[in-house]
């Protein structure tokens, strides 16, 4: 059973398509858990990702299992088929994709966790009702270019006004997070940090994730 309070600390998500300069997927992960990460998520979605199902298979095999050795969660976006198909430890679902209820009742009988993307106090107000939802990723904090579809930015009061009004669920602040606002995210006592560019782009990935979970 997966304690998410400490498990969402530091959220990687990526994929193929966030890659900077050709890079591989496999050997950033493999920096970034040996840096400090607390777990991984799987988004292979967007311009330049993997389309054939059997490579985002294969992909995610290999990324599940670096995770593994380290004994961090391996988490799947969206893809509800990948997620049952290789045992990922959760998948995450927005507001858009299926119901959330469905999404439980279809990953659940194979020991998967889910977590689910709000925006609004009333997103979360929802979310807090639903049996059988794990954790939240509540965003996008600052304005992000990592998602073109992203709900319009809380802000950190927006952040420190949903965790007043539900402090029990776990949740992850995502959106717009650098190394920079990162301390300021923090100081609103969520239980952790999601990153995608903040790592992916960064020129020295082992300074920068120990400089995001400094304040921790």
């Amino acid at each position: 059973m997966i304690n998410w309070h400490k498990a969402l600390r530091l959220y990687f998500v990526a994929g193929t398509q966030d890659m900077v300069n050709d890079e591989n997927l496999t050997a950033v992960l493999q920096t970034a858990i040996i840096s400090g990460i607390t777990c991984y998520q799987f988004r292979e979605k967007g311009k330049g990702s993997l389309t054939a199902h059997s490579e985002r298979v294969q992909l995610a095999k290999a990324l599940q299992a670096l995770c593994k050795s380290a004994d961090i969660p391996f988490i799947v976006n969206d893809d509800v088929a990948l997620a049952i198909e290789v045992k990922a430890d959760a998948v995450h679902v927005g507001q858009s994709d299926r119901a959330i209820t469905e999404t439980i009742a279809m990953v659940k009988p194979y020991g998967i966790d889910v977590g689910l993307s709000v925006n609004t106090l009333e997103q979360l107000a929802a979310a807090t009702e639903i049996e059988g939802l794990d954790y939240v990723g509540v965003g996008p904090i600052f304005p992000t270019t990592s998602k073109l579809d992203a709900e319009p930015a809380i802000g950190i009061q927006g952040l420190s006004a949903r965790i007043k009004a539900y402090p029990k669920m776990p949740k992850v602040a995502i959106g717009g997070i650098t190394v920079d606002n990162a301390p300021s995210v923090l100081s609103t006592k969520v239980e952790g940090i999601a990153v995608i560019s903040a790592i992916t782009q960064s020129k020295d990935r082992k300074a920068d994730i120990h400089r995001l979970l400094l304040n921790h």
